[in-house]
């Protein structure tokens, strides 16, 4: 268990922390890293620099419709967060990772970044948890690795 890595992500965050023992050989998370995503916490109209989408324009009935749609900006912003969390978890494991590594990452996109990382990198991770840890305490994110986990 020592040296283990425990990452936590959502789409806005990643955390990594590296399991280490204390003299009384207990348990105890030291964060290694903590990138924060700017564009998961940028509004949309903000990112896209036309303002052209913002104003309407005549109908024949005489309302006003968008020039444009937002053509799915949000979900290419999602998926490249997405690709963005998963390369990020690559440099981290392939840099600290020496006794294999757990992660925790939301439900709605944990599939979605286990499929984006290189098998290579997928197959140091031993240990999967469809939660979102982000907003726990280090003592805390290893207490849900713990229980779910037979040591």
């Amino acid at each position: 268990m020592k040296d283990k890595l425990i990452i936590v992500v959502d789409l806005g965050l990643v955390r990594a922390y590296r399991v280490d023992l204390t003299p009384q050989r207990t348990p105890r998370l030291e964060q290694l890293e903590q990138v924060v995503l700017d564009e998961a916490h940028s509004r949309l109209k903000d990112r896209v620099s036309d303002l052209a989408g913002r104003q309407g324009t005549r109908t024949q009935n005489g309302s006003s419709a968008p020039k444009a749609d937002d053509h799915n900006l949000k979900l290419e912003a999602k998926r490249r967060l997405i690709r963005q969390i998963a390369s990020r978890i690559t440099d981290i494991i392939r840099q600290n990772a020496r006794n294999g590594c757990w992660l925790a990452a939301p439900k709605e996109i944990n599939l979605q970044i286990l499929n984006e990382l290189l098998p290579a990198t997928r197959e140091r991770i031993q240990k999967t948890v469809p939660c979102d840890f982000t907003k726990l305490s280090p003592g805390e994110v290893l207490e849900h690795f713990l229980e779910r986990t037979s040591l």
